[in-house]
């Protein structure tokens, strides 16, 4: 089995895959990767299923080497520095596969278009599943390997070896997973903000704050107002979904990502839809975001134009030798 080495991991280096699914009525998050338009598009162009782990990085990525054996590997939302073993360097662009022989290096980031980048393997990062998932959940040190982002030294086995030369690709075109507002479909607790505050929710621009994580983004702006009468904040505790937009007693939204709680006690005034996450997902602090009001109908036909989206990106890809 082939195998790489990690060299100087970045500030948050972790292996994710889609997530850990049917454990929430546990306690247990779903995690999984943030981004999950760029991380399942970088498995596309390596042939992998959607959910085959890879490693999620932030801003800056991980130096990754081969070991004994060849391994390819997807550069999806950032680009990379390769030094093949010989001491030849190249600089690789985003969106491209690559194969790296016994003892080349590459240096991944910075991203582009955003926070979150990915490294996806042929085969996948092959961690032992936990729970059903090679995700990792590192407030509970759970999954990916150790339960915690990587280090420098660590050992990570890859699905399968690769053949010496031959089978790179790369996406015909940049990829676009959607722009302009972020939409959002209203409930279930948007009866406890005063008409002032839900329309102010989608009238003003408002920044991301630097006290954001693979938890959630806060949002930083007008604070959102509460009716009287109808229980303010402070809900009994409920089931969180991705995009949940949860509005504490202070006003300020918070939009639940990847390592959300299973439950929050906050109400929800909407959720960003499933179409649109991704891309907010990957937002660095202080971009700016507005909102713009859907329905469920609207909210559904957009999944599916997503979907379309990545399968015509993925099948255009070209060979490139």
């Amino acid at each position: 089995m082939a195998q790489i080495r990690i060299h100087r991991p970045g500030p948050l280096t972790t292996v994710q895959d889609r997530g850990r699914f049917g454990f929430q009525a546990l306690g247990i998050p779903t995690a999984g990767a943030a981004d999950g338009f760029s991380f399942r598009l970088g498995n596309r162009l390596l042939g992998n299923p959607d959910g085959a782990a890879a490693l999620e990085y932030w801003v800056i990525g991980p130096e990754v080497e081969a070991l004994d054996a060849p391994v390819r590997l997807a550069l999806a939302a950032g680009g990379g520095t390769l030094t093949r073993a010989n001491g030849d360097r190249l600089a690789l662009p985003a969106w491209r596969t690559v194969t790296l022989f016994p003892g080349d290096r590459i240096a991944l980031g910075p991203t582009v278009g955003g926070a979150a980048g990915y490294a996806c393997f042929a085969g996948g990062v092959d961690v032992a599943p936990v729970m059903g998932s090679r995700s990792t959940y590192v407030r509970a040190k759970l999954g990916g390997f150790a339960g915690r982002a990587l280090k420098t030294g660590d050992v990570l086995p890859v699905g399968v070896e690769v053949e010496a030369a031959g089978g790179e690709r790369a996406l015909s075109e940049s990829p676009v997973d959607g722009e302009g507002p972020f939409r959002v479909v209203l409930g279930p607790q948007d009866d406890r903000f005063d008409d002032a505050g839900v329309e102010r929710f989608f009238t003003e621009i408002y920044k991301i704050s630097p006290q954001s994580d693979r938890m959630g983004k806060r949002l930083v702006g007008p604070p959102l107002t509460f009716a009287p009468g109808r229980g303010g904040a402070d809900i009994v505790s409920d089931g969180m979904v991705a995009g949940a937009i949860q509005v504490p007693g202070s006003g300020e939204p918070i939009i639940m990502l990847a390592d959300r709680a299973t439950v929050g006690g906050y109400a929800k005034i909407g959720a960003v839809i499933s179409a649109d996450l991704p891309r907010f997902a990957r937002l660095k602090p202080m971009m700016e975001v507005t909102f713009a009001r859907v329905s469920v109908a609207e909210a559904e036909a957009a999944a599916q134009a997503f979907e379309m989206r990545l399968a015509e990106l993925a099948a255009a890809a070209v060979a490139l030798d």
